[in-house]
C-alpha cells in the first residue's frame, strides 16, 4: 500500500477519528493530497466519513474519517496464534479423540448455518451452493466433474497455521462437506502435508 495511505490508516486506529485539517498537519501535506488519498482509500472500503457540525452556528459541517471494519484486517491478528494454543490446551485436558470430536460437532453446527437446498436442486448445483457458502468461511474452493467423479479443490485454508499442529482440525472440512452433500469425501491432498490445496473425490450416490 501507498506509504501515505498507510499512515493515514495508522493515525486513524490510534486516533479512532480525524479530519482533513487534522491529517494534513501530522503529515505535513496539502489538504488537498489528503483529500485525494482519503478518496483512494474510500474507494478500497477502508475509511468512511461522517459529517460533524461545528460548535459555532456559521461554517459547513466537517467531514471527520474513521476507519471501516474491514481496514481492520489489515492490521497484525493474532488469532491464529490463539487458535493454535486453545487446540493444544483442550488436547492435553481431553485427549486426541474428544478432541477431534469436538471438531466434528463445530463443522456440524457451521453446516446448520449454511443456506437450505431445495429439494429439486441437482447435485452440481448443491455443490456450486455449498463452494458459494464455503467461500463464506474463508475457503477458496472450485470444482470439476471427471469420470470418477467430482473433485473439489480448495485452494485457501483459513485454519493453516492450526493444521500444520493440530491435523484434528481437518475433520471440519470433510465433515462440513459430508452433512451438507451426503456425501463421503475422499482426500486426494492435504495442504498440512505440504501439497499447494486441499483436494476431495465426490461420489454422488446413485
Amino acid at each position: 500500500m501507498q506509504s501515505t495511505r498507510q499512515e493515514i490508516l495508522e493515525i486513524l486506529k490510534a486516533e479512532r477519528q480525524a479530519t482533513v485539517e487534522d491529517l494534513a498537519e501530522r503529515l505535513e501535506l496539502t489538504p488537498m493530497t489528503i483529500r485525494h488519498h482519503l478518496n483512494v482509500l474510500q474507494a478500497q472500503n477502508l475509511v468512511e466519513a461522517a459529517k460533524v457540525h461545528r460548535s459555532q452556528k456559521v461554517g459547513r459541517p466537517r467531514l471527520v474519517y474513521t476507519l471501516t471494519e474491514a481496514a481492520d484486517e489489515l492490521f497484525p491478528q493474532g488469532y491464529g496464534d490463539l487458535a493454535r494454543y486453545l487446540v493444544g490446551v483442550v488436547k492435553e485436558t481431553l485427549g486426541e479423540e474428544e478432541t477431534r470430536d469436538i471438531f466434528r460437532r463445530v463443522a456440524e453446527r457451521m453446516a446448520e448455518e449454511a443456506p437450505p437446498f431445495p429439494d429439486d436442486m441437482s447435485f452440481e448445483d448443491r455443490l456450486s451452493q455449498m463452494v458459494d457458502f464455503m467461500e463464506t468461511q474463508g475457503f477458496i474452493s472450485r470444482w470439476e466433474k471427471t469420470d470418477e467423479g467430482y473433485v473439489l479443490t480448495n485452494v485457501n485454508c483459513p485454519y493453516r497455521r492450526v493444521t500444520r499442529e493440530h491435523d484434528e482440525v481437518c475433520l471440519m472440512d470433510t465433515t462440513l462437506i459430508n452433512n451438507l452433500l451426503g456425501v463421503v469425501p475422499q482426500r486426494r491432498t492435504r495442504m498440512a502435508e505440504g501439497d499447494c490445496s486441499c483436494s476431495f473425490l465426490l461420489v454422488p450416490q446413485e
